[in-house]
């Protein structure tokens, strides 16, 4: 499966549900970035959007990769898309992860928009409704993004909710931060250091934190391509 997660608006969390949410669900495929400044942190593959044909190359060769293209660079991969017959059929799906303020939904409904307008089938885009609070309302929170979709086959069913988790992982994945079946309470209790202790009182907080996000994923993915 080939997945490109994109929105015209940054900051919407795409290089966080690219390396945490889809590439572990997808046989931890490599993950390339389209950013002239690299957004996801990876240094495994970054390049400008002006050189998204060797991307499309790139990946023809894979059973499985998600493209991150960042927002300073879609325009150009836009351009690319328009010159190159049928380069929208590369990609199973289109992600487009979004968040309740306005300027990103107005953003989101506008790429939404854009990919029909390409010839991309509705049921092959996927919106993520990202960075939200537990007890969030979709229809009043993401009522922008729904009335300018109302007219479009659109599940806004994909939620993930805010978690502090995700600026502290840094390189972990999440499974890393959930610690491997480390007992933290064990090893706090035997530990007599009160730096390591708190040390390791950080690394069950987050491994919490990590466990919640994980279940989280599994059902944001399920939702997206097994619902």
């Amino acid at each position: 499966m080939r997945v490109a997660v994109l929105n015209f608006s940054g900051n919407v969390g795409k290089s966080t549900i690219a390396r945490h949410c889809l590439a572990p669900r997808m046989n931890n495929c490599p993950v390339f970035f389209v950013e002239t400044i690299n957004e996801g942190g990876d240094s495994k593959v970054n390049v400008k959007g002006r050189d998204f044909a060797e991307v499309l190359v790139d990946i023809a060769v894979l059973d499985d990769a998600v493209v991150d293209i960042g927002s300073s660079n879609i325009e150009q991969v836009f351009a690319q898309l328009k010159r190159m017959a049928d380069a929208h059929e590369d990609f199973d799906y289109y992600v487009i992860p979004t968040v309740p303020t306005q300027k990103q939904q107005k953003d989101t409904a506008n790429i939404y928009i854009e990919l029909v307008g390409l010839g991309i089938d509705p049921s092959k885009i996927k919106l993520v409704l990202n960075q939200v609070e537990l007890d969030f309302d979709p229809k009043k929170e993401f009522s922008t993004l729904m009335n300018s979709l109302e007219d479009f086959p659109v599940s806004f069913d994909t939620v993930l909710h805010l978690n502090e988790v995700y600026p502290m992982l840094s390189d972990m994945t999440i499974d890393q931060a959930i610690g491997d079946g480390t007992d933290f309470k064990a090893k706090i209790a035997a530990e007599k250091d009160p730096d390591v202790k708190r040390e390791l009182a950080v690394a069950l907080g987050v491994s919490r934190l990590a466990k919640t996000a994980k279940k989280e994923l599994d059902a944001a993915f399920n939702s997206m391509f097994k619902g």
